[in-house]
């Protein structure tokens, strides 16, 4: 009863494979007559006792349904068993073709699919990582609270000119011209929360030649703009200080190279903003009241400022943890490249990340069709994550890493305790294995980033609860620095 194998690459692509697998009829009836005989039982025909019905009858009633489940069964049995023997980690697929199940002939089929490529163990030994370390100051307490001020200022209107601060009601009409370019990597922008408010239209332009693309026409009513946030693309605040209500103007500004609609980026525009209000901010007081709005019953700013550091320590855990993480990973994926990957594999898992910053983006009340969000653009993230992964697999393996219960128990707590009934949130999780997967793997890769600091050559690096909440892009001589610190390990 020997299962006859062949895999061969197809030529139109490296991680392509075509799998053609024969199976012995005598394999196929035994596995009909077993499950045939499982029926015995509990099948009950007219003129046979329970129990009593012969093989015969069965096979004349219900083979054919057998042979099916039989054959389908088969099917999913040899393809994974070729896939363990050969050592292939399937990508993609598989595509069923060619199938010949005819009673008496054995069965045949060709399965058509995409790998992974094979990637070594990281060497972790020499990967050189500067882990951050930081502490909540009184200093950031004092700010916090700061912050909690003005997130909770009012807005007065005001006769005089806008001043930095301000805040100005604006209708604009914008003339985009030109094309993209530059990096169109996904940016998103606070222009996003106006986006409410704008419509885009396109309108032919009479002195553009007819084979240029006419210039887009995009409006807004309404839109507050608070001068000095950064929110807008450069030159639109400072466009508008010493504005008055009534007063229009027009700017003339240059999309970001780098914006959250790529088709925008780099472009020239013309804005003709008509100012309809100024206000100006009015802070609250750091008084009782105050406290009572964050949850602090007897208003007591004491207790206030307590509560306000014990929240600022959880979340400087948090983004030390993800920010330890990043570092590691990119320290893995520097060491060790994986130079190619299948392109509709990291085409699947782009559009996957473009799905979920589309939920993200709704559960935050943006409309999401509103900001043209492009697979396209995840493409990089969605290779570095694919890489990450077949990365970790050998990780995992080599360092016999398992996920350890407990420490999923105290995620899924952890998650659970943001929830006003944390009970409920803990069986919701527990109730479905898939979800209770998604925790897993998130147990699994801080398990392997652990064990990887725990052997590569670690140092740590002062930084602050404000520069980990706001970073900034990393500067060209540090990014390579981090890149031949850890690219020149790969020679030793």
């Amino acid at each position: 009863m020997h299962v006859t194998v062949d895999i061969t690459d197809d030529a139109t692509e490296g991680f392509n494979r075509r799998m053609r697998v024969e199976i012995p009829e005598d394999r196929i009836v035994n596995d009909v007559n077993e499950q045939l005989k499982s029926l015995i039982p509990t099948t009950k025909i007219p003129g046979f006792r329970p129990g009593k019905v012969p093989l015969k009858v069965l096979a004349r009633r219900y083979g054919q349904e057998a042979r099916n489940d039989v054959v389908n069964k088969l099917v999913y049995e040899t393809f994974q068993e070729a896939l363990a023997t050969e050592n292939l980690r399937l990508a993609n697929g598989p595509e069923i073709s060619e199938v010949n199940a005819d009673p008496g002939k054995g069965f045949l089929y060709t399965a058509v699919f995409d790998v992974y490529p094979e990637v070594d163990t990281p060497a972790v030994e020499t990967l050189e990582i500067r882990r951050p370390v930081a502490e909540i100051t009184e200093e950031d307490v004092d700010h916090m609270i700061e912050t909690l001020r003005e997130q909770s200022r009012t807005w007065s209107e005001i006769e005089r000119p806008a001043a930095n601060g301000d805040r100005v009601i604006v209708d604009f009409e914008a003339i985009i011209t030109g094309k993209p370019t530059g990096d169109t990597s996904l940016e998103t922008a606070s222009s996003e929360s106006s986006s409410d408010t704008a419509s885009s239209e396109s309108e032919p332009s009479e002195s553009e030649p007819s084979e240029s693309a006419p210039p887009e026409v995009t409006k807004g009513a309404k839109v507050p703009v608070e001068l000095g946030s950064g929110e807008m693309i450069d030159g639109f605040e400072d466009g508008l200080i010493g504005a008055s209500a009534g007063e229009e103007r027009i700017l003339e500004i240059k999309f970001p190279d780098r914006y959250y609609k790529p088709e925008l980026a780099g472009c020239p525009a013309t804005f003709t903003v008509k100012v309809q209000s100024v206000e100006e901010g009015n802070l609250p007081d750091l008084d009782e009241d105050f406290a009572r709005r964050f949850g602090v019953e007897d208003g007591n700013m004491d207790a206030f400022r307590a509560a306000t550091r014990e929240d600022m320590e959880k979340k400087l855990e948090t983004l030390l943890q993800t920010e330890t993480a990043e570092r590691v990973v990119n320290a893995l994926l520097t060491n060790n490249p994986v130079p190619e990957l299948p392109k509709n594999v990291i085409t699947r898992e782009a559009n996957a990340i473009s799905e979920r910053k589309r939920r993200e983006f709704a559960s935050l009340g943006i409309d999401p069709d509103k900001l043209n969000i492009q697979p396209a653009a995840f493409e990089q993230q969605a290779r570095q994550q694919i890489s990450f992964n077949l990365l970790l697999d050998k990780l995992v393996a080599a360092a016999n890493i398992t996920v350890e219960m407990d420490n999923v128990r105290k995620r899924v707590e952890a998650i659970a305790s943001d929830y006003q009934d944390p009970g409920k949130m803990i069986a919701w999780y527990y109730a479905d294995e898939r979800r209770l997967m998604s925790i897993k793997m998130m147990v699994l890769q801080r398990q392997a980033v652990d064990w990887v600091l725990e052997h590569a050559n670690v140092t740590e690096e002062r930084t602050s609860f404000d520069a980990l909440r706001n970073p900034s892009p990393p500067s060209t001589s540090d990014a390579q620095a981090d890149t031949e610190n850890n690219r020149g390990t790969q020679s030793q």
